[in-house]
C-alpha cells in the first residue's frame, strides 16, 4: 500500500511539473504576442525592408548556437530584454540592419517565460525563412536543421 502512494505521489508531481511547464511555455507566448510579436513577429516575412527586427526564430537560432541549455538560453535572452548592450550582441548583423533594440519594459519573470517559450516553444518561421539562413549562415545552418531544440512552424 504504501509503495502505491508513493508511487501516485510521485506521478502526480511529474505530472503537476509537466504542466506547470507546459503553462510557463504558453504564458510565454500570449507574453510574446502582446510585447515582442509587433517587431519580431511574422509582419513582413522575410523581405527585410518590411521589417522591424528580425523574426524570433532567427533570434533563437543564433543564441541557441552559445545557450544550448535552457537556463543559459532563458538568462541570457531575459538578460539582453532588460538590458540590450552592442557590445554583447550574438547578432552583430540585425544591429547594423535594424539598430539596437530598445530595452523593453517587461518584468523580468515575464522575460524569463517569453525566453523558456523561445526555447521550448513552437515558433513561427516566415516563408523564405531556411533559403535566406542557409544564404547567410551556410554550413551553420544544416547544424541547426539537425538539432531537436529548434521547435517551428514551417
Amino acid at each position: 500500500m504504501k509503495i502505491k502512494a508513493a508511487v501516485s505521489i510521485v506521478s502526480l508531481s511529474l505530472l503537476s511539473q509537466g504542466l506547470l511547464a507546459d503553462s510557463v511555455v504558453d504564458e510565454g507566448k500570449q507574453l510574446f504576442t502582446t510585447y515582442c510579436s509587433a517587431c519580431h513577429g511574422m509582419t513582413g516575412g522575410m523581405d527585410m525592408s518590411q521589417r522591424i527586427a528580425p523574426p524570433i526564430i532567427a533570434v533563437k537560432m543564433h543564441y541557441i548556437e552559445t545557450h544550448n541549455e535552457q537556463e543559459s538560453f532563458v538568462k541570457a535572452i531575459s538578460d539582453w530584454v532588460a538590458s540590450p548592450d552592442k557590445s554583447k550582441t550574438l547578432m552583430p548583423g540585425a544591429i547594423r540592419r535594424f539598430n539596437l533594440m530598445p530595452a523593453i519594459p517587461v518584468a523580468d519573470g515575464d522575460a524569463k517565460k517569453i525566453a523558456t517559450y523561445m526555447f521550448k516553444g513552437e515558433l513561427d518561421k516566415p516563408e523564405g525563412f531556411d533559403q535566406h539562413y542557409q544564404q547567410r549562415h551556410g554550413k551553420s545552418a544544416e547544424k541547426h536543421k539537425k538539432t531537436d531544440k529548434l521547435d517551428i512552424k514551417e
